[in-house]
């Protein structure tokens, strides 16, 4: 048995998602429609995660990614639907002691191909790459597309308190 003595479930909430800073839904979609840069992870054929940076775009209640027909997480979800996407914005990086945000989804991925629906696949493109930067179309299509919704089963998120007095 270990001497250390669990801390006090408040410091908790400073470093790990708690009951206590979970963000309401409303503070998750506020979240959400702002630009952040996130990480998809799909599952590869040997088990392990597959895990990249990924601009999206939030439609509640959905996720909407834009990935080249050739990306492995395309193959990865034709095979296993289930997905986790993260976001998060550290605050305390500046040393201004904000806190931290962060949005986790649990889900089932669906395809959106060229082939399905052409006008989807461009409109959502360009919404989603929109968000970031202007399109370059001559990047941007060098290769088919296709979208991945995502359709959150269950959330995890956190605000964690600022460990600092606003100014």
């Amino acid at each position: 048995m270990s001497d250390r003595k669990a801390p006090a479930e408040s410091l908790l909430d400073y470093t790990t998602a708690t009951a206590a800073n979970a963000l309401s839904p409303g503070a998750r979609h506020d979240f959400l429609e702002q630009r952040h840069d996130g990480r998809l992870a799909t599952i590869r054929a040997d088990g392990w995660p597959h895990v990249t940076p990924i601009w999206f775009l939030w439609e509640s209640p959905v996720l909407l990614f834009s990935l080249g027909a050739s990306r492995l997480h395309l193959d990865n979800l034709r095979r296993d639907a289930r997905a986790t996407f993260c976001v998060g914005e550290d605050l305390e990086r500046d040393g201004s002691g904000r806190g931290t945000v962060a949005a986790v989804a649990f889900g089932l991925a669906s395809i959106t191909t060229m082939e399905d629906d052409e006008a989807c696949v461009r409109a959502t493109t360009e919404a989603v790459l929109g968000r970031y930067r202007p399109t370059d179309e001559s990047i941007v299509w060098a290769e088919d597309r296709a979208i991945v919704t995502l359709a959150p089963e269950r959330w995890l998120t956190w605000a964690s308190p600022a460990t600092a007095p606003a100014p």
